[in-house]
């Protein structure tokens, strides 16, 4: 079970939040900032759900401190957006905000659970970035939209259609960076976010496997032994998403090794 810190003092927004988030998440209700920032520093905290404007204004410098505190947790604003406030919307995204829930037009029960899913992703995608440097922005999109779609069931021709590229033309520059092709990748995503979840003890490989709607938890059990070789349990001891983020890359590696061996055997040949 995941968790949830909360700074809202609107109650019928954090039953509605609560209802969304059913019984994936134990919730930390906080009064004000203080709270909120020793309840992320305190324990393991999946995402934090705040009233942007609690205080009265929009205080940026505050969630840029949470952001510091706690940077794997997902940052959610859930506001009232004005004509007033519109300029803060833009500031909202430097200071560290992963998502926005608009109140009244993006909180129905489906679309909070949706973005509570999306965050979740997001704060896992952070581990990815420093690995993507210097690959085409195809594969970056594609590595990138695995993680933080992961809970979307995306296809390989809907994964093309969000990058806006073919699927041949995907799968091509996926090859020439000696990663998996498409459906394949959108397990690993899958997988690595199933990892970030199983970090958290108290969650179960059923409860994972059904937050990411595998099929079962023996799909789930199963997928990690044919992608990763190992359990649940054990890509939990091994470090969780940043292990399997490795795994993926080493693999890369290796991939590339090999392909650059045969090309000097080649060319040895040749010669």
């Amino acid at each position: 079970m995941g968790v949830i810190a909360t700074l809202l003092a609107h109650e019928p927004r954090l039953a509605r939040l609560r209802s969304a988030a059913r019984d994936r998440y134990r919730f930390v209700p906080c009064e004000d900032w203080t709270s909120l920032t020793r309840a992320c520093e305190r324990g393991p905290i999946n995402v934090v759900v705040f009233d942007l404007y609690v205080d009265g204004r929009a205080d940026f410098e505050r969630v840029r401190q949470l952001r510091i505190r706690v940077p794997r947790a997902a940052l959610v604003a859930y506001v009232d957006v004005t004509r007033e406030r519109a300029k803060d919307m833009f500031d909202a995204g430097r200071c560290g905000i992963d998502v926005l829930i608009v109140a009244d037009e993006t909180d129905t029960p489906q679309m909070l659970a949706a973005l509570l899913d999306q965050a979740e992703a997001r704060s896992v995608s952070s581990l990815l970035k420093p690995h993507l440097a210097g690959l085409r922005s195809v594969v970056r999109d594609a590595v990138m939209l695995s993680v933080t779609r992961a809970h979307e069931r995306l296809t390989p021709d809907s994964l093309a259609r969000l990058i806006a590229v073919s699927r041949r033309l995907l799968s091509k520059r996926l090859e020439g960076a000696q990663l998996p092709p498409p459906h394949q990748l959108l397990t690993w995503g899958r997988l690595i976010v199933a990892a970030s979840m199983l970090e958290d003890g108290s969650r179960s490989a059923d409860g994972v496997a059904s937050a990411l709607d595998f099929p079962s938890g023996s799909a789930f059990r199963n997928t990690c032994q044919r992608y990763l070789g190992c359990t649940p349990h054990q890509i939990r001891l091994r470090g969780g998403a940043g292990w399997v983020i490795q795994e993926l890359l080493v693999n890369r590696e290796k991939r590339r090794q090999v392909s650059d061996h045969e090309d000097d055997i080649t060319d040895s040949a040749a010669a």
